[in-house]
């Protein structure tokens, strides 16, 4: 036992004074992480309010001029997402160019209201409504027979490289417009009606009136909840990014202690082996602590300094601090199974890096789990970065506690024991001197 604290304490000791000699390097593993946090906050918010406060420019040409297609251009220059264009350059708008701008991509969406559209909703109406009364009121429309008329038409041109949510946004809202003209007109033909048979003048007072609200709130019972916005996914995430990407310096020193020959001259002291790993391990998951610790500093003072909201760390410090700490241990193993496995330094800076970037990716970090496919989803939680963003955005988002974060604590830390074992076998079983 005390050959293994002599030996551990050694090597915690010699690595701890290689990353402080190693200034350009130290310096890095603190100001990327912080720099890239930063960046990618400002950046996805940035791009959060360009999507909110930018409307999006449509062209209109509206063939009907009657109550529905009035009402549809009405709706959609009252919307605060939609600027709508019905003439260039002085002259009123035609279906061809219309087209023509959209295909050339000068605007990305074009809108054709049909021409006898409010007509055929009529027509459709009163035809419906005929169907549905007795034979002996069949004439309350006149004499002449009604028949059931082509639907209301609205073409909607898109130019090819407009994303899927531009499209849902733009059929959604014609979808509501239409909604509210078709009930005008319904009301305007069932008034006649009314009026006809029982010499009732209905009064369109109330017709505008909301029916159903649709209040939006989170799904959560604590009142302390923290609201969700650009900070508070992205420094988890990015932060997280950070700390595994400790895989290349220290998989790059356990490279070169070998091929400097160091590694064998350690081999001879009296000890295990694995008191030079956990020696390694634990300045470098030091080094994490700071690194993630910094993380949190600038999510609370500096972000808010550059007009971004503040991150709200929760209010369970203690599964905040163990959980960074279970974090800090997996990526320093992987880092020690990627230096043990690697056989050149080449071998583990460009494995280590594009490793830790295919863990990203599918563990959520760039692309939200929740938008990939369903194969994905599941392979998504073969990620240690998963298991570390989920236990963050639980503590961030929900509030959650130790025991709740419990599943991402056990997994993160059987990863680091895996990572370990099979690089404490390879260094001693593979890497003896023949």
């Amino acid at each position: 036992m005390w050959l293994f604290l002599i030996k551990y304490t050694a090597s915690t000791y010699k690595e701890t004074l290689l990353l402080l000699r190693d200034r350009a390097g130290l310096a890095m593993l603190f100001i990327m992480p912080a720099a890239l946090v930063m960046i990618m906050t400002l950046l996805q918010d940035s791009t959060f309010k360009v999507l909110e406060e930018k409307k999006l420019s449509v062209l209109v040409v509206n063939q009907d001029a009657d109550t529905f297609g009035i009402n549809i251009v009405d709706g959609l220059k009252q919307s605060k997402f939609f600027h709508v264009i019905d003439s260039l350059k002085g002259k009123a708008l035609t279906e061809s160019t219309l087209r023509e701008q959209v295909a050339t991509g000068n605007f990305q969406i074009g809108i054709v209201v049909r021409p006898n559209a409010t007509g055929n909703i009529r027509e459709n109406m009163k035809y419906n409504m005929l169907q549905q009364l007795p034979d002996e009121h069949s004439d309350v429309f006149g004499s002449d027979s009604i028949a059931l008329s082509p639907p209301a038409s609205i073409e909607v041109f898109f130019d090819p490289v407009t994303k899927n949510s531009f499209k849902q946004a733009i059929i959604s809202a014609l979808r509501e417009y239409s909604s509210l003209v078709e009930a005008k007109v319904m009301f305007g033909v069932y008034s006649g009606v009314f009026e006809d048979m029982l010499g009732i003048k209905l009064k369109q007072q109330g017709m505008s009136t909301r029916m159903v609200n649709i209040n939006e709130q989170y799904a959560s019972t604590d009142e302390h909840l923290a609201v969700p916005n650009s900070v508070q996914h992205n420094v988890p995430a990015w932060a997280v990014f950070a700390m595994f990407f400790v895989v290349i310096p220290l998989a790059g020193n356990l490279i070169k202690e070998r091929e400097s020959g160091v590694s064998l001259r350690l081999r001879t002291m009296p000890g295990s082996d694995l008191a030079m790993i956990m020696g390694k391990v634990t300045t470098y998951f030091m080094v994490i602590i700071l690194q993630a610790l910094l993380m949190l500093v600038i999510g609370i003072y500096l972000l808010p300094l550059l007009g971004l909201p503040q991150l709200n760390p929760g209010h369970h410090y203690l599964a905040l601090f163990v959980l960074t700490a279970t974090i800090a241990l997996a990526a320093t193993g992987y880092g020690i199974l990627v230096g043990t496995m690697a056989g050149t330094l080449e071998q583990s800076s460009i494995f280590g890096s594009i490793s830790v970037v295919i863990l990203a990716a599918i563990g959520g970090v760039w692309v939200p789990v929740f938008m990939m496919s369903d194969v994905m989803q599941v392979v998504t939680k073969l990620s240690p970065l998963n298991w570390s963003l989920n236990g963050y955005y639980d503590i961030f988002l929900r509030n959650a506690s130790l025991i709740d974060i419990l599943p991402n604590l056990t997994a993160l830390f059987l990863f680091f024991v895996t990572c370990v074992s099979i690089g404490w076998w390879v260094n001693t079983h593979k890497n003896q001197p023949s």
